[in-house]
């Protein structure tokens, strides 16, 4: 009995021909150009690449080209409003009114490594989350760093335990406070209490390729026209030399490069900037269900996102929510949404939306995250990108600096002041044709780049990751 499944699929691989040494004659003993009837358009075997793009796909209400005019950069961000320590160790034996000592947890507790900045102050008011009762922070004691101690007053006539019973105050419960909210008559100024400030750097990285093609090569007409009208073979590799480095920027910036075992620079890269920083949201593959919808809706509430996500994904991750979603609503319950566009065009960029939780999440299948699309393979020992998915939030954040507003990914090139202005890839060619002249009987053709990204709160993107049952 036949096992039901893709009997064959992605095909192509290992895809380009790396010429060492540039393209000679040889390339046309690859093909019979000698035959009597032929169709004179180069066909793309494998269809049309350039909707590989982020940068296309999610538009520049979501992704913002900026430049800077150093090799590293930086932008600034500020943390909560409002503080929380977490307690210790258990402190037993309580009676109604008296007071606890605790000790606050490390690291969970303190807004810097070291344990020495916490946000707490004499006189404020604590409230216990587990149940909601309130306390006075009498005195809290800064001398050991990760471990500073306070002494809590109930502001009420009962005992200061966790939960509804009981004596004690248990190890983990949260300790959150406002402020001062019993300050009484003719109180005095309170200490001061500001959000955490951040500083968040990248660096540019440096992207070259280049063609060569010697001078039988170029001056070899053939029955093939590769692109408007030219029937000149370096002229394709120059084409694909130009997609390549657009998606190999895009890899750069959303991969990132990393560099610390070379003496280059590299970049730390959009999904690593996410790993660190933002949420994960993990469900079993091939099931994708509504409770998994809550819980990333759940944690863009808990971070602040904004109404409207984006969610680039690998075409399984995008199949799994296509299940749920036309299993759910067999009656088209599911809107094309406008994501920044008008209907029309949210339809022709594959865009389908799905509104929940006063949350608006519009889908794209990414080809950049699949093998088989990109490479013409189908990975075998394993695939860190399968059922994949990078939501990002739309919409603009402030930048004081300015005083206007920033999507939330930025692909930041680095300027040259020696080439041209708004230039982000530069190209340039040299050869015995060229302008600048060689020895060499060939054309050479050069491109470089050079290019980081910026994370702007990443706290507020989530990757969503299939995992095997």
């Amino acid at each position: 009995m036949a096992t039901p499944g893709i009997y064959r699929g992605a095909t192509g691989a290992p895809g380009t021909v790396a010429y060492p040494s540039g393209i000679t004659t040889g390339i046309f003993n690859e093909l019979n150009f000698v035959v009597p009837e032929w169709i004179p358009k180069l066909i793309a075997k494998y269809g049309n690449d350039s909707y590989m793009l982020v940068s296309e796909i999610l538009g520049r209400s979501t992704v913002e080209e900026a430049s800077t005019t150093t090799a590293t950069f930086s932008h600034f961000e500020r943390g909560r409003l409002f503080g929380v320590g977490i307690v210790n160790a258990n402190v037993t034996g309580l009676t109604s009114g008296s007071a606890a000592t605790v000790t606050f947890k490390s690291p969970d507790s303190y807004n810097d490594a070291a344990g020495t900045q916490s946000p707490f102050l004499n006189g404020q008011t604590i409230k216990l989350r587990s149940n909601g009762k309130k306390a006075t922070l009498s005195s809290i004691n800064r001398t050991s760093a990760g471990a500073f101690t306070a002494v809590l007053t109930p502001t009420g006539a009962y005992v200061l335990n966790s939960g509804s019973s009981g004596t004690t105050l248990l190890a983990g419960e949260g300790l959150e406070t406002f402020g001062n909210q019993l300050a009484g008559e003719s109180s005095d100024s309170q200490g001061t209490q500001q959000p955490k400030l951040y500083r968040y750097d990248n660096t540019a990285t440096v992207l070259r390729a280049s063609v060569k093609a010697s001078d039988l090569a170029g001056m070899n007409k053939t029955q093939i026209d590769f692109g408007e009208g030219n029937n000149y073979e370096p002229y394709l590799a120059v084409k694909a030399m130009n997609m390549q480095m657009m998606v190999s920027v895009e890899d750069a910036v959303l991969e990132g490069v990393p560099y610390a075992n070379t003496s280059n620079i590299g970049t730390i890269g959009i999904i690593p900037d996410v790993q660190a920083r933002g949420t994960e949201v993990d469900y079993n593959q091939y099931n994708f269900t509504i409770p998994d919808f809550q819980n990333m809706t759940r944690v863009w509430d808990y971070n602040g996102g904004p109404r409207e996500y984006h969610g680039v994904q690998e075409i399984q991750q995008r199949q799994d929510i296509n299940t749920l979603l036309f299993g759910k609503y067999p009656n088209g319950m599911i809107s094309y949404g406008s994501v920044g566009f008008n209907q029309e065009a949210a339809v022709s960029y594959g865009f389908q939306s799905f509104s929940t939780d006063t949350y608006a999440i519009h889908f794209h299948r990414y080809k950049g995250f699949s093998a088989p699309s990109v490479f013409g393979y189908q990975p075998t020992i394993g695939d860190y990108r399968a059922f994949f998915g990078l939501f990002a939030p739309q919409g603009n954040v402030a930048d004081a600096k300015l005083n206007v507003s920033r999507p939330y990914m930025q692909w930041v090139y680095q300027r040259n002041p020696d080439i041209p202005a708004g230039m982000k890839i530069y190209s340039w060619d040299l050869g015995y044709t060229k302008a600048t002249k060689t020895t060499e009987a060939s054309n050479k053709y050069e491109q470089i780049c050079y290019v980081g990204s910026r994370t702007i709160a990443a706290e507020q993107f989530t990757i969503l990751k299939g995992l095997a049952a």
